[in-house]
């Protein structure tokens, strides 16, 4: 009887011993998870706008036109009324020509319009006379010539009728002579006006065989031209606020985006040999500013981004929804944000603040409240 009582009190020691060592074990190893999260040091991120685009850009004229004659092929360069860098007004006459055929179309003109001149005044003689002769009064006809006479007054009606016909004529070739005789007149000697306002340049090496020069007029105002790839087209808007930066000084200078070109300049290779490479497309836009400078200067274009990126390991996926953990005074917040994926990123819409710092690669352990070490302790 004692044997059996020794041998249910081993068996009742042993089983309290074998649960003990459990308890203790799981205790131990629970104790350990919670050291190992307590120990792990967390990286941080803090929530920010995405950098500032630098584009490039250059300082040119708003406006460059070339000066067309419009001349036809007969005339020949009689003067040149302007000075190279000299600034003129819209309207000012720039070069003056003269057009030989013109000369000599005016000296038809001016032939005919004296021949005609000289018919009129013989018509106008003749109807004179006629009348004159129609007044006179007529003898008694003899018997028998009553009908010849009356024959006679209407040859002498219908004679005056075809010279008054005549004059009518010549008078409308007179008129028909004069116009084109003032038209003629314009054309001898065109003048070539400048249509904008602006500076005028001349490139005397350059003209064609009538020894017309080549003739440009640069605009007053200015605008900054820059270039934007693909990557950043649609980044910028037009009316966005800008800084103009010299690249030959440490100037800024305010500027706003004008316009921004639907069609690309250029389409270069990036990277890779020979058809190895994609290719970039490169769209042109304009910025103004108050300031003038140098035409021709390079500057750099700072256009401000108010996109929002948080990196993908951030967010915390529970159904359909994010989170993200804040960290605050070494304590996480488990926050829910509202984040919209675009061309490989997460844009933040809403959930937290810009300077907010948050935890970059949050582990499965890691819980509401929990204190934790960062990158920045």
């Amino acid at each position: 009887m004692k044997k059996l009582l020794s041998r249910k009190r081993s068996w009742l020691i042993l089983g309290i011993l074998v649960v003990l060592v459990v308890i203790v074990g799981v205790g131990l190893n629970r104790a350990k998870k919670q050291t190992a999260t307590a120990k792990k040091q967390y990286t941080t991120y803090q929530v920010k706008r995405d950098s500032a685009l630098l584009l490039k850009g250059k300082v040119a004229a708003k406006e460059t036109i070339t000066v067309e004659t419009g001349v036809s092929s007969t005339g020949t360069l009689s003067a040149i009324n302007v000075k190279n860098g000299e600034h003129v007004e819209a309207g000012t006459v720039l070069m003056t020509f003269h057009d030989d055929q013109v000369q000599s179309q005016l000296t038809e003109a001016n032939q005919t319009i004296a021949k005609t001149k000289l018919a009129i005044q013989n018509d106008q003689k003749a109807i004179a006379t006629l009348k004159k002769a129609a007044a006179q009064p007529v003898a008694t006809p003899a018997d028998g010539e009553t009908g010849s006479a009356a024959s006679s007054d209407g040859a002498a009606a219908d004679q005056l009728q075809q010279v008054q016909n005549t004059l009518a004529a010549d008078q409308l070739t007179l008129q028909q002579s004069t116009d084109s005789l003032n038209q003629l007149n314009g054309k001898l000697n065109p003048e070539v006006t400048a249509k904008i306002a602006g500076t005028i340049n001349i490139d005397t090496a350059s003209n064609n065989n009538s020894g017309v020069p080549s003739m440009q007029i640069i605009s007053d105002g200015q605008v900054i031209d820059g270039q934007v790839t693909e990557y950043d087209y649609l980044k910028l808007k037009p009316d966005m606020a800008v800084t103009v930066m010299p690249v030959s000084n440490a100037d800024r200078f305010a500027g706003k985006i004008m316009t921004i070109d639907k069609t690309p300049q250029t389409a270069a290779p990036t990277t890779g040999g020979q058809g190895g490479g994609s290719e970039v497309a490169t769209y042109r836009f304009t910025v103004q500013m108050t300031t003038e400078l140098t035409n021709g200067f390079n500057v750099q274009i700072r256009i401000p981004q108010e996109t929002v990126r948080l990196p993908a390991k951030s967010l915390v996926k529970d159904g359909q929804d994010r989170y993200v953990y804040v960290v605050n005074q070494h304590k996480v917040h488990r926050q829910k944000v509202e984040v919209q994926k675009e061309d490989g990123y997460w844009r933040l819409l809403s959930g937290v603040t810009l300077k907010s710092r948050i935890i970059a690669n949050p582990s499965q352990h890691l819980k509401e409240g929990q204190e934790v070490q960062t990158d920045v302790d």
